[in-house]
């Protein structure tokens, strides 16, 4: 699997070339399937050569892991339980929802995006539930099922709600959510 060498305090060429390279992905996501772009297609929109692409990346899927681990790091300055109880305000409050668009819509379109970002919801979800853990809550359902269900309903119910025209706002989602799911399955009393 690819991991994301971002320790410490990276340049900020090597920023702003990963974060060019993002974006073109995206906005080359809009319109076409990710299956029938090259990285030459996504180096061009960039503006970047492609060495240069490939001292950042292996091919187009380490670029779309990266792409998700960086989008999993705006959440981390919120609060655990508002990531699992308010999953779609926080959505709305990243600012970002047009790139949450078009990787929900990718998603629906591809099954390795989709099983990408299930995989990555699933693992965040994880982590955030072991911290509860460490943190004294004691859980009737494994943990690794908990997010394994958890993660699905929320993809499938984003992906809805993206279908749907995003016609109810992001609290009448999370509202919507919470009456689905137990909050005593996350935080039982």
């Amino acid at each position: 699997m690819y991991t994301n060498k971002q320790e410490g305090k990276t340049d900020l060429r090597v920023r702003r070339t990963r974060k060019l390279l993002w974006e073109a992905l995206l906005d080359l996501l809009e319109s076409r399937a990710f299956e029938s772009l090259s990285v030459q297609e996504v180096c061009d929109r960039a503006m970047v050569h492609r060495t240069t692409f490939y001292k950042h990346f292996e091919d187009k899927h380490h670029l779309l892991y990266f792409g998700l681990e960086a989008t999993n790091e705006l959440f981390k300055n919120r609060s655990y339980e508002d990531r699992i109880l308010h999953p779609m305000k926080l959505i709305q409050s990243w600012g970002h929802t047009k790139q949450f668009q078009t990787l929900v819509k990718a998603a629906t379109e591809n099954s390795f995006i989709s099983n990408m970002m299930m995989k990555h919801g699933a693992e965040s979800l994880r982590q955030d539930l072991l911290q509860a853990q460490k943190d004294g809550v004691n859980f009737k359902v494994p943990v690794d099922i908990v997010a394994a269900f958890y993660s699905g309903a929320l993809s499938s119910l984003c992906a809805w709600w993206m279908k749907d025209g995003m016609m109810h706002s992001p609290e009448e989602m999370d509202n919507y959510l919470s009456q689905m799911i137990n909050r005593n399955l996350f935080f039982p009393e």
